[in-house]
């Protein structure tokens, strides 16, 4: 049974983004035999890497899906696709998952998961980075053609007084030369 992303697009508003997800999610619960992907159950709406609303579920058969959404036009603004990466890593803040890969800003909420590499000044999902031993890693960017080393670290302290992370969660830092 193939896993089904719908996501809401040229809309700005991303309050609006959240009705028409929502009433597009319930209009589907509704009327098709749709449930939660046993594989990867994602459930509510969350907002991908570019800030568009979406949902995912499972059902037997996108075509009937798109027919459905489509019916008089009710949903002109919903374009479903069949994600082929499973869901990555949730935001530490609100529980948003943006898609395959945590981006270092999240895109619901604006918590910074990990600050910009100091080297190259590129803001890199945490993922991105290789690690080389402990705490030593390679960024994912590279100058003149070498990608440079980098520590990476929990910000310390690791929550904030009122009991929310301290932002960015992960700090990188430059590595001193071997």
């Amino acid at each position: 049974m193939p896993r089904i992303r719908v996501t809401i697009q040229n809309t700005p508003d991303r309050a609006e983004q959240l009705r028409r997800a929502n009433r597009a999610r319930v209009f589907l619960i509704e009327g098709l035999p749709v449930r939660r992907d046993p594989e990867h159950p994602l459930q509510g709406v969350h907002r991908d890497e570019q800030g568009q609303a979406y949902f995912e579920f499972a059902a037997d058969d996108i075509g009937a899906v798109r027919q459905f959404l489509g019916q008089a036009g009710q949903f002109p603004f919903a374009t479903v696709t069949e994600p082929q990466a499973p869901p990555g890593e949730a935001c530490a803040n609100c529980g948003n998952v943006a898609g395959e890969v945590l981006p270092a800003v999240c895109p619901n909420c604006g918590f910074q998961d990990i600050s910009p590499c100091p080297v190259c000044h590129r803001s890199n999902p945490r993922s991105l980075y290789e690690r080389v031993s402990g705490k030593l890693f390679r960024c994912p960017t590279p100058l003149d053609g070498v990608r440079h080393r980098v520590k990476l670290g929990f910000n310390e302290p690791l929550f904030n007084a009122d009991g929310s992370y301290n932002q960015p969660l992960v700090v990188v830092q430059e590595a001193l030369p071997r």
